[in-house]
């Protein structure tokens, strides 16, 4: 993209201060892993570095529930639809399980999913292993029978076109996306 996600410019901020100002409208305490502090700019949201910079997505996320030792929602900075009451759903009704997972046209959404501290044991042996594709963590979870998933019934309540789980990763998609919200 040229230009870090965090600091593409949606909807005149920083896409990182979008969704984090939106989260806020939700959640009292709004944390921040990786990237740099100076890209977190909204009053109120906290920065933590990544425990293992670099080592994807699981790893952010661990370095969250080590933080946090609570339940709480994940999402990435680039998902400019975040749904903060589907988020906050997630969360409430998470319990008996270590995660949360949305599954919306047959694929797993962990990245808006409720994180429980009770995942952190199975992404810490993942990432011992080496694995750091988050279906692998999934996986590991549900064979021990601590995912939970939210199914598509339950998802359309809140988003019925799943635009909750867009994120923006190549220039052609922010474009479209960009342009398509700049319409409404």
């Amino acid at each position: 993209m040229g230009t870090p996600k965090a600091l593409l410019q949606w909807q005149g901020r920083p896409l990182l201060e979008y969704v984090a100002t939106r989260l806020q409208t939700a959640f009292s305490q709004v944390v921040v892993i990786g990237g740099e502090a100076a890209w977190v700019t909204p009053p109120g949201v906290e920065w933590v570095p990544d425990e293992q910079p670099g080592a994807g997505v699981a790893a952010a996320i661990l370095t969250a529930l080590h933080h946090l030792q609570q339940p709480c929602f994940v999402c990435a900075c680039d998902m400019p639809f975040v749904h903060v009451e589907f988020g906050r759903w997630l969360v409430e009704n998470a319990a008996g399980a270590a995660v949360h997972v949305p599954r919306w046209l047959g694929q797993a959404q962990p990245l808006h999913a409720a994180w429980l501290p009770e995942a952190a044991p199975f992404i810490e042996s993942s990432l011992r292993e080496g694995e750091y594709a988050m279906w692998r963590v999934l996986q590991q979870m549900e064979k021990a029978g601590t995912l939970r998933w939210a199914q598509e019934e339950v998802i359309c309540r809140f988003d019925a076109d799943g635009q909750c789980f867009v994120n923006l990763n190549t220039p052609q998609e922010w474009q479209r996306w960009k342009t398509a919200s700049e319409r409404r």
